[in-house]
């Protein structure tokens, strides 16, 4: 691979304080901690990941990963010391007093997102599995603002939905309350696809079937309407795809399977194998999040860059996967706003 990776993504943790109905995370605990990599480990990889891209990105990935502070922190001042930007989505129940909003901004970082779903409660914590998630999410975000300001920083602040069924008609309204009334830089839309998080592979994927959005094209309108009223540059080639994934799941009649399904979208959309590193909390590397590629155990210095340079056999393959994560905002091959830099833009890429 001639050119470095973009994007660095790294494990912090595997459980969470949610019980989102899209994510089976909050089934799963860190019992197995002492298998895990140390945080010295970790930011050795951090590093080596530096030397082969000076202007990469970190990001912090897990469960709920501000519920491990030492390790949360250890790896966003890290980022900092080497140069390297840094993105976490957190589900905001740890960003409840100014204290750690200010924290946040001066050690946390270089891009927050917090995950919000809904400017309706009702939704929100219906599809977060906690009463109550909805007005800490906001809460968070009003803090980080706050604090943001009287910091004098420039940290990027934004939400990030997972848009389905229950919410997608209210995404005018929703973008309004985002962006005029809690005033965050961006919002940012992911769409909904099967559960992950152990052990959901195992079992039929109710939720998937019954909230993935099956009326494509006025999915696309919609989404058409916000990017005239909001300005929101959308590329026309990621709607495009956006209403190709959801016609190939109405279309393939598999979403009960979830990740069990082996149609997968019409097109490939994907291209992590090209600009992404995946580490887990065991040191093994991957191109992507599934497990269904072959993994490479990063044990010392150099490792990381033998396995981004000699892993085109595992491209080759990569290029025939076409299941349902290639809509992800972390793996997408299109970016979802032909220009960044304005207040209303989706987040592309990562």
């Amino acid at each position: 691979m001639s050119q470095p990776p973009r994007f660095l993504f790294v494990d912090i943790n595997k459980r969470c304080n949610l019980k989102c109905r899209h994510c089976m995370y909050w089934m799963a605990d860190d019992n197995d901690r002492a298998n895990y990599i140390s945080i010295s480990r970790r930011n050795e990889i951090i590093d080596e990941f530096s030397e082969m891209n000076r202007n990469g990105t970190v990001v912090l990935c897990g469960g709920e990963k501000m519920l491990d502070l030492k390790e949360y922190f250890s790896s966003t001042t890290h980022c900092t010391k080497v140069g390297l930007k840094c993105f976490s989505v957190i589900n905001g129940t740890r960003v409840q007093s100014i204290n750690m909003a200010d924290r946040m901004i001066m050690e946390g970082p270089s891009e927050i997102t917090v995950s919000l779903n809904s400017h309706r409660a009702k939704i929100h914590d219906r599809t977060r599995g906690v009463v109550g998630s909805f007005h800490k999410a906001v809460n968070a975000l009003r803090l980080l603002l706050e604090s943001r300001l009287r910091l004098n920083s420039a940290k990027r602040i934004y939400a990030m939905a997972v848009v389905c069924k229950q919410n997608y008609r209210d995404l005018d309204s929703f973008y309004d309350f985002v962006l005029n009334d809690v005033k965050a830089d961006k919002l940012k839309l992911n769409f909904l696809q099967p559960t992950f998080g152990p052990p959901a592979e195992m079992h039929t994927d109710e939720f998937f079937e019954q909230n993935i959005i099956t009326d494509y094209e006025e999915l696309g309108a919609i989404i058409q309407s916000c990017d005239k009223k909001y300005q929101l540059k959308i590329n026309p080639k990621w709607l495009v795809q956006v209403k190709m994934y959801h016609r190939s799941v109405k279309n393939n009649r598999d979403a009960r399977l979830g990740w069990r399904g082996t149609t997968g979208t019409e097109q490939h959309i994907c291209n992590t194998y090209e600009r992404n590193i995946m580490v887990d909390l065991y040191g093994n590397a991957r191109l992507c999040f599934s497990t269904g590629f072959p993994e490479f155990l990063l044990v010392k210095p150099g490792d990381l860059r033998d396995f981004w340079e000699n892993s085109d056999d595992i491209r080759a393959k990569m290029h025939n996967c076409n299941r349902y994560c290639g809509i992800s905002h972390s793996v997408r091959r299109e970016s979802a706003t032909l220009r960044l830099g304005t207040k209303a833009l989706f987040k592309t890429n990562c």
